[in-house]
């Protein structure tokens, strides 16, 4: 017997003018994830007191989806524009940001697997080489700095995020990071009907199927198809899956590091330079006819300044502010060649580390071929960041040459300003070299101004994504320098020697190491997809126009007890109110794989409840033995809250046959005591968590909603009327006693007094 203890423990009132859309209960914390018709995201916890907010992403674009992770530690949310973004609930950061393939997302479902493999992959993968990269402090970098996401070698399942998306297609995504898995399901359906939005996305517990709820693609036909997809590859690679999860997790976490200490770099350059080169330009915009580069070389081979630069260099630019400008310059340099030492050539050694891993796991095969895994794609990769690495040598490099040249030529700028101010000039700087004058005239003539504009030196080249204007000389590059030492080693083509480019900056190496990382695992969602296959398909018309499919009610349950193992999906018949709900189930076993029962439930007349015709606004899944509902009157005069026992339900599903369900009357299965009515309170949506035992229930305009606890025992307010009752029985008693003892001490007063 169902019974519906529940016990109000809090009231709050929404402030704002957005209403509420989505709300989520964590499995393993009392929290609740609430999205609302701005696009903003809120944490709140049991009190209804906020955690976090995350800020809509843009205008017009609405969260269309939230998925828990299974250990609560992530909070994945989907949106209209495509993206979906990864949360950390402790600090309300985002983590991961990626858009499948731009199209809305429209369902989320995220799963662990039930095998472990913490102990079982130790062969596969080696240890770690180095710690993670520090993390880099960059003011112009887009998201936060992070050195790489937490490791995940001591999780001992593999999770899988589901994505159901707007154009019909479904992707998989191992640990929500690594995209592992690409169904279509207008090509897995076989047939001229066309697939429309996915609505609901419910994998078993080994993702072998996956149950799934999908519109029409046909314009005009406010109907859903009912899908069940099988995913052996899936299964018969969970460990493989989880080993590849891991390393792409690596990689992807060293990818970002490197992504922001370029920018770390490129932000480090620009200070260097801005101050100095602003100088510059304005005496540059003095004159079109005149070049500052020809006027310095002038005063370096004849001694002679005209009035024009002596003007500049006395007034504008003065000792002092060469000196300021050279410290800081001098700094800038400092911090480049730490970010190129300490974070990008440490992350490089890195990620060729984890790339040699995953050309050794390309070879196995018999195990990862099928996974769309090619060895060639991986050696690609390996040799980019090869070359990355190459070209990260080249770049510090030359960040010593220029420091070289730029010391030198603030030097002579520096005394040359103090002899045309009549300052004296200090013993130290008074001579020069003919090797300092020569070095001076090749920086001026090469490296100081180009296409127009002042530069300053060599470096800023390497950082854009553009070939290099000035090629360092082969008697400087460290990889040219070798093959004049080994000339055998430059007709070795197909071995693992790195071959770097040496008109590529590092921006282009870079942006080749991630296509050829992104083409490594690129193959793979395609081969697991296309091992699918579907099991079963069919149609379900609706009594609902087909702008508001969107707007149907849909809930899932995963069961998997030893004796019970299946897949249940229930879904309103229309938007709410509706006038029932259609129940169906779906089961993995291998005699029943290809069939589903289903019914259609309607309320006729109960005998528990007060006469009236109810409607629906909302159902859910409360645990495995429980489905809830939240039913209106015509009136709208107030709510009920109801359960029934999912056994009952279950009893009245019937083998689909040609698309016909048969029709039950709900009514004759509500229990008494399995329902609680608010009579002052018409409510819309409901938000339950068994595991916390805790309900969420939103009222119609959505501007209030009331917390209960669920499960209370029969007595617990029988009980806590007693104290009560108690405590005030002991307080009279006190009470008693003190006036007792008062008239007492009055008596003894009298007698004593004259």
């Amino acid at each position: 017997m169902v019974s519906c203890m529940m016990r109000q423990s809090d009231e709050k009132h929404i402030l704002g003018t957005a209403t509420t859309e989505i709300l989520l209960w964590s499995s393993r914390r009392d929290l609740i994830a609430v999205s609302n018709s701005s696009g903003e995201v809120f944490l709140r916890r049991l009190s209804w007191s906020k955690v976090w907010k995350l800020s809509k992403r843009g205008d017009g674009t609405k969260v269309t989806a939230i998925v828990w992770r299974p250990d609560s530690v992530v909070l994945a949310i989907g949106y209209s524009s495509g993206h979906v973004v990864l949360v950390d609930v402790e600090s309300g950061e985002i983590v991961h940001t990626f858009n499948p393939c731009g199209k809305p997302v429209t369902a989320l479902a995220w799963e662990n697997s039930t095998a472990t493999f913490s102990e079982k992959i130790n062969h596969l993968l080696l240890p770690d080489l180095l710690p993670q990269p520090a993390k880099v402090n960059t003011s112009k970098a887009d998201g936060p700095a992070t050195g790489g996401e937490k490791p995940v070698k001591h999780e001992e399942f593999l999770s899988l995020l589901w994505i159901g998306l707007e154009n019909g297609s479904v992707h998989g995504y191992a640990f929500g990071l690594f995209p592992c898995c690409l169904l279509k399901l207008s090509e897995l359906s076989g047939s001229d009907e066309t697939i429309g939005a996915v609505r609901s996305v419910c994998p078993n517990n080994d993702h072998s199927q996956i149950s799934l709820v999908v519109d029409h693609g046909a314009a005009g036909r406010a109907e859903v198809f009912l899908l069940t997809v099988e995913t052996p590859l899936i299964t018969h690679c969970l460990k493989e899956l989880y080993v590849l999860g891991i390393l792409y997790r690596q990689v992807n976490g060293l990818m970002t590091s490197l992504t922001t200490a370029q920018k770390a770099l490129l932000e480090a350059w620009e200070d260097a330079l801005v101050d100095l080169e602003s100088k510059m330009a304005k005496y540059d915009g003095n004159d079109g006819q005149s070049n500052l580069s020809v006027d310095l070389m002038e005063l370096l081979m004849f001694g002679h300044a005209g009035s024009k630069l002596e003007k500049f260099l006395v007034t504008d630019l003065t000792d002092k502010g060469l000196k300021r400008i050279g410290q800081a310059v001098e700094l800038s340099y400092s911090n480049m060649q730490k970010l190129l030492v300490k974070h990008i050539v440490c992350a490089n050694y890195q990620l060729s580390h984890y790339l040699t891993q995953l050309c050794g796991l390309a070879k196995q095969e018999d195990r990862f071929s099928c996974l769309g895994l090619q060895v060639n794609s991986c050696m690609a990769a390996y040799r980019a960041v090869g070359c990355f690495t190459a070209k990260a040598a080249e770049l510090q490099q030359v960040i010593d040459s220029s420091v070289k040249y730029l010391k030198t030529f603030f030097r002579w700028l520096y005394v040359t300003i103090l002899r045309l101010s009549d300052e004296p000039i200090p013993p130290e700087l008074a001579t020069s070299t003919q090797q300092d004058v020569r070095f001076i005239a090749n920086f001026l003539a090469k490296e100081f101004q180009t296409d127009g504009q002042v530069r300053l030196d060599r470096i800023g080249q390497y950082l854009r994504n553009e070939p290099l204007t000035s090629v360092t000389s082969s008697k400087n590059r460290p990889w040219d320098m070798l093959i004049e030492a080994c000339p055998s080693i430059a007709h070795l083509q197909d071995t693992d020697l790195f071959h770097p480019r040496a008109e590529s900056s590092l921006a282009q190496e870079f942006v080749h190491l991630e296509d050829q990382i992104k083409a490594s695992f690129e193959a793979i969602p395609s081969a697991v997809g296309q091992t699918a296959s579907l099991a079963f398909i069919s149609s379900l018309t609706l009594d609902n126009p087909v702008s508001n499919l969107d707007k149907i009610r849909v809930t899932t349950k995963c069961i998997n007890h030893n004796k019970d193992r299946c897949t249940l999906i229930g879904l309103s018949s229309s938007a709410s109110p509706s006038n029932g709900f259609y129940l169906f189930e779906f089961t993995s076993e291998a005699e029943r794989k290809n069939s589903a029962r289903g019914a259609f439930f309607f309320y006729a007349r109960c005998n528990h409840l007060p006469p009236g015709h109810y409607r629906l606004e909302d159902l859910q899944f409360y645990n495995n033995e429980i489905m809830s509902f939240l039913l209106s009157t015509e009136s709208n005069a107030g709510s009920i809250y109801l359960q029934i026992s999912l056994a009952m339900l279950r009893a009245e599903l019937a083998t689909i046959v040609k698309n016909v369900t048969r029709s039950v009357d709900y009514g004759s299965l509500i229990e008494a005591g399995s329902f609680r009515v608010f009579n002052d309170f018409t409510a819309s949506a409901i938000g339950l968590s068994a595991d916390r035992k805790v309900a969420a229930i939103f009222s119609g305009v959505k501007r209030k909603v009331r917390i209960f606890d669920m499960e209370v025992e029969e007595d617990d307010d029988v009980e806590d009327e007693d104290q009560e009752f108690e405590d005030a029985s002991d307080l009279s008693r006190e009470l008693s006693k003190d006036e007792d003892n008062q008239r007492e001490i009055s008596d003894i007063d009298m007698a004593v007094s004259p």
